[in-house]
């Protein structure tokens, strides 16, 4: 199971709130304790996976077919250069962290050190970019790029703090990469990498159920790309089921799924509508859903057959109307 949390904390992505900011991510974890390598790496644009290296890897991560330019090259070259650098960040941070919390540090003890960097280019040109450090869990240092310097996040991440701000070479590299060459980079995967840009629609389907004796309705919505997507009930006297939020959640092909449930009201259900409606990047406009109540089901299939019936009584007058006229030799 810590294994699991691990790769969970190093694979799991913030959820955008607007489907057209672009952005370019950094997972970064060392570790001791688990069945895992010492350190991993993982950058991401938007939600797709760029590179991914960990301490158990005995060669440089090959540049990908599809980054054929020279910039392309020279930014992956650089990318696994830094990567070796990261590790020996993390290891050195990790130590640091066990050290000033006064925790043992045998190798049957579970320690996590992370570091969670973001650049985010907005439609208008806006540019905003963030680098945190976390220890088993918490906030530990962050970088405030404009004044160059550190936040401790508590009293025990001043060493480390310190440790950063004392080689001002470094610090140096590190703001001006927050500054420009993350967008530099997030850019040329935005043009070159395939699957950045792919979009697949929403499949929604609705369904009921009871639950504590009240009548559940579910939007379960699938199969879409990218990550990005609301989804919310519209109707009279709805109630949100809280424990039944579910975050978006990855299937097996690379697309998403998520669902929303709410309670409806059980007065007179023929008289409400219940919609569905869900936004995503991949249609112009929303895909709205509308439940049809046992109540609509069985007025409509009422409906259905009188007019069937209505139709058969026809068709035997004009029958009995037409032989009539054909014996009458007109």
């Amino acid at each position: 199971m810590r294994e699991i949390y691990c790769l969970f904390l190093l694979l799991q992505l913030p959820q955008r709130s607007d489907g057209a900011v672009h952005s370019i991510s950094g997972f970064f974890i060392g570790s001791q304790g688990l069945d895992l390598p010492d350190y991993m790496e993982r950058i991401a644009v938007d939600d797709v996976t760029m590179y991914y290296y960990d301490s158990s890897m005995n060669t440089e991560v090959p540049c990908p077919e599809w980054l054929n330019t020279t910039e392309g090259q020279q930014h992956w070259k650089d990318i696994n250069l830094i990567s070796h650098h990261n590790k020996h960040t993390m290891t050195t941070a990790l130590q640091s962290a066990i050290q000033q919390f006064n925790l043992t540090a045998t190798s049957s003890d579970v320690n996590i050190y992370q570091g969670f960097s973001r650049c985010d280019l907005y439609p208008d040109g806006t540019l905003k970019a963030m680098l945190t450090h976390a220890f088993n869990g918490k906030d530990f240092i962050t970088l405030d790029i404009d004044s160059k310097t550190y936040t401790a996040s508590v009293p025990q991440a001043i060493v480390y703090k310190r440790q950063r701000e004392a080689n001002p070479v470094l610090l140096e590299i590190t703001v001006a990469f927050y500054k420009r060459t993350c967008f530099e980079r997030l850019k040329m995967f935005l043009q070159h990498a395939p699957r950045v840009n792919m979009k697949k629609v929403p499949e929604v389907s609705l369904f009921e159920r009871t639950k504590a004796g009240s009548k559940v309705l579910t939007c379960h919505v699938t199969g879409f790309y990218p990550r990005d997507v609301q989804v919310e009930w519209v109707g009279a006297g709805l109630q949100f089921v809280d424990e039944e939020m579910v975050d978006v959640l990855p299937n097996g092909d690379g697309t998403y799924q998520t669902r929303r449930s709410v309670i409806r009201p059980e007065e007179n259900p023929e008289e409400h509508k219940y919609s569905c409606v869900v936004h995503h990047s991949s249609v112009a406009g929303d895909i709205t859903k509308t439940w049809v109540t046992d109540e609509h089901s069985r007025l409509a299939v009422w409906i259905s057959l009188i007019c069937v019936f209505l139709a058969i009584i026809g068709a035997g007058l004009l029958l009995r109307r037409f032989c009539k006229n054909k014996g009458a030799g007109i």
